[in-house]
């Protein structure tokens, strides 16, 4: 729970929720016009299920659009729904990067000043420093 929180603050900061929001709205009325344009649609929860499959490009079938309007819905639906996914990713990308970003810049300053009070550190000090340095360098 609390990482989907993380995530959804991150969602807010960038301004995405707009899109997201924008997104539940054109989901619900589309699902709301299938189904008077659309005989093989009847109710509003089959248009949902329909949109849902068909934006994440499942498609199993079991509806499909037949008239122009029904399948420019589909199309726009569709569209804006993998633009929300593509946002997504990338948001949870850029922060991940930048997250380790902050996290090498941090161990860096940490190393740097301890390699600036290199002449006052005594003898085990030195030999713990030197086995991080040891370590860091293995590691990469």
């Amino acid at each position: 729970m609390k990482r989907l929180r993380l995530l959804w603050n991150i969602v807010r900061v960038t301004s995405a929720d707009y899109v997201f929001y924008g997104f539940l709205a054109v989901l619900a009325a589309a699902a709301f016009a299938l189904p008077r344009v659309e005989a093989g649609i009847p109710t509003f929860g089959d248009a949902l299920w329909y949109l849902f499959v068909s934006f994440t490009t499942i498609g199993f079938g079991d509806f499909s659009a037949v008239t122009t309007a029904g399948r420019l819905v589909t199309v726009a639906v569709s569209l804006y729904g993998i633009l929300v996914v593509a946002l997504l990713t990338g948001i949870i990308v850029g922060f991940y990067n930048e997250l380790l970003k902050v996290r090498a810049n941090t161990s860096l300053n940490e190393f740097v000043a301890e390699l600036e009070h290199l002449p006052d550190l005594s003898r085990e000090e030195l030999l713990a420093l030197a086995e991080k340095v040891r370590k860091r360098h293995i590691l990469r």
